[in-house]
């Protein structure tokens, strides 16, 4: 067994195993407070956070998990990275994006093993809950129901394209479907990132929640950059892919765009996720509930129950 296989292998291995205990641990602590079953024979399970905290953590596990990948691969030696001047990416756009800290094995697999858990699934259920989210203000008259009607056309292609996301990894650039296999999961990706922060700041906009006090034409000014900046991004990998290249520096707009998602993500998400404006999910015997605190200006409101 190479060096490559026994750093994939023992990283997979603690993987699981370290979620394996975590979830059980976490299991019988939250059963000993007095939830999950009760006396009588009943249970009911509970968790309240905020929508945006399923964002703010999957951007944050995916940056570790780039910055995993980054360590590896430039300071590991191992001999299943390629030459960084060699890989695909590097021939095609001229320099090495990001995505080569996760191309090679074994961060590779290790990349796909944590993005599942900890990105893909935050962030489906983000969307689905951010959906319900909006559902409630239309029906408390807190924000008009074109937002609704808004969301009821993007929410399902992120939902889609979230759970999609791990072909990002599968497809890798040196493999039979080549570099635009590799890119269509990315740029869709890209895609739903934008239309998050679309969302995001009509709902907050509308309701009158934009932190620090920032005046709704400078959100809406970022959010148009951010939004031109992906077009433009898609813009120039797609003219390389088609052979009509344009000259831009193509490393530029990347860097640009990365650091205007992660920032304008993180700060405005993290922000947001402090405003109390917090959901409870219950489940339990013939029931299942989401609530908002919120929700107690009216009474409390189940969007769902069985």
């Amino acid at each position: 067994m190479g060096a490559s296989a026994i750093v994939a292998a023992a990283s997979a291995g603690s993987i699981v195993v370290i979620s394996w205990v975590t979830a059980s641990i976490y299991l019988f602590s939250y059963d000993k407070q007095q939830n999950g079953v009760t006396k009588d024979r009943s249970y009911a399970y509970s968790w309240t956070f905020h929508v945006e905290s399923l964002r703010f953590v999957a951007i944050i596990n995916l940056l570790i998990l780039f910055a995993m990948g980054m360590l590896v691969t430039t300071y590991s030696g191992l001999d299943t990275i390629q030459d960084p001047t060699a890989t695909v990416i590097y021939n095609l756009v001229g320099f090495n994006h990001a995505c080569n800290y996760v191309d090679h094995n074994p961060v590779r697999m290790i990349a796909a093993i944590i993005a599942v858990p900890f990105v893909q699934v935050p962030l489906m259920l983000y969307t689905v809950f951010w959906h319900c989210r909006v559902a409630k203000d239309v029906k408390t008259g807190k924000i008009p129901k074109w937002l609704l009607n808004m969301s009821r056309v993007l929410s399902p292609f992120n939902f889609i394209v979230m759970a999609e996301l791990h072909l990002w990894f599968v497809n890798n650039p040196d493999d039979t479907y080549g570099f635009t296999a590799h890119y269509i999961p990315y740029l869709m990706f890209q895609i739903s990132l934008c239309l998050f922060q679309v969302l995001n700041i009509c709902h907050q906009t509308l309701k009158g929640g934009l932190p620090w006090g920032i005046p709704s034409w400078l959100a809406w000014t970022y959010s148009l950059f951010f939004a031109v900046l992906t077009i433009v991004y898609a813009a120039l990998v797609i003219a390389i892919l088609v052979g009509h290249p344009t000259g831009a520096k193509l490393s530029i707009v990347a860097d640009i765009w990365a650091i205007s998602m992660v920032l304008g993500t993180l700060i405005l998400s993290g922000k947001e996720r402090l405003n109390g404006d917090v959901i409870t999910l219950t489940v339990g015997d013939n029931m299942l509930s989401l609530e908002s605190a919120m929700d107690d200006e009216i009474g409390t409101t189940p969007f769902l129950a069985a």
